[in-house]
């Protein structure tokens, strides 16, 4: 079993209150969530960008590969936001869709 450093006990709810928060946006958007909190957690104190988590420009976002499937350990990465946004908006034009983004989702946003 693989140990995962979780800092101390505030440390480790904040982390969960992300996982939930995250889990539930998912929900809200009608994307599966494949994801426990441990490999949530794993994945990314992995990237090394856990502490700049975010939704303005300069954060880092867990991202699925061309925004298809589910939240997976086998279908995310973390990358900047800027560039998920630059993916999700190249997949948009190739596939004519009409996807919108809020304000604080645009690579424009501070």
């Amino acid at each position: 079993m693989k140990v995962i450093a979780a800092g101390n006990v505030h440390q480790l709810r904040a982390h969960l209150q992300r996982y939930f928060e995250q889990r539930q946006a998912a929900k809200q958007r009608g994307i599966e969530w494949a994801l426990d909190f441990w490999t949530w957690l794993e994945i990314w104190q992995t990237s090394g960008h856990l502490d700049e988590r975010g939704r303005h420009r300069g954060s880092y976002q867990m991202c699925r590969f061309e925004d298809i499937g589910p939240y997976a350990s086998s279908n995310v990465r973390i990358d900047r936001m800027e560039n998920n946004i630059r993916e999700a908006k190249a997949l948009q034009k190739v596939a004519g869709a009409t996807k919108t983004f809020p304000d604080c989702l645009t690579a424009n946003s501070t």
